[in-house]
């Protein structure tokens, strides 16, 4: 249902980027976990959001957190996040979990405000619910880089 897709400037900022997604208690992997075959109605099947994080070389990602046009053939739509280095590379632990978590809510908010115009069949309040419950989980294990 949700997915994550990561651009970044560089191997290391990659490296340093990637754990808090997808190692064994990444926030990606913990979500897959407990709601990997959950629907939350039947008009959206996917919704990526996909982190340009800067490193060495610059990614071409967006000013501000930018949501692309809804798919009604894969019912899928995305949100584009750039991640500058200041917002991430030189925070404590908690302070870049902070970032995922705040990040995944608003590209959610950001797709309700712009689907629940076009009257879909999408539980966005479960889906919510869901990646809320999720975060007391996410924080108190520790990311291993």
């Amino acid at each position: 249902m949700i997915g994550f897709f990561l651009k970044a400037g560089d191997e290391e900022v990659s490296k340093m980027f990637s754990p808090y997604i997808w190692d064994d208690f990444g926030f990606a992997t913990l979500f897959e976990k407990k709601f990997l075959n959950k629907g939350y109605g039947k008009d959206l099947k996917q919704l990526l959001i996909m982190y340009y994080v800067e490193g060495k070389f610059d990614v071409h990602g967006p000013e501000a957190p930018k949501i692309s046009n809804y798919s009604n053939k894969n019912r899928d739509i995305s949100v584009a996040i750039t991640v500058r280095a200041d917002q991430f590379h030189d925070r404590s632990e908690f302070d870049k979990k902070e970032f995922i978590i705040i990040s995944t809510l608003n590209a959610l908010k950001m797709v309700r405000e712009k689907l629940e115009r076009k009257k879909l069949d999408i539980n966005f309040d479960e889906l919510l619910s869901d990646v809320t419950s999720v975060v007391n989980e996410y924080l108190k294990y520790e990311t291993k880089i």
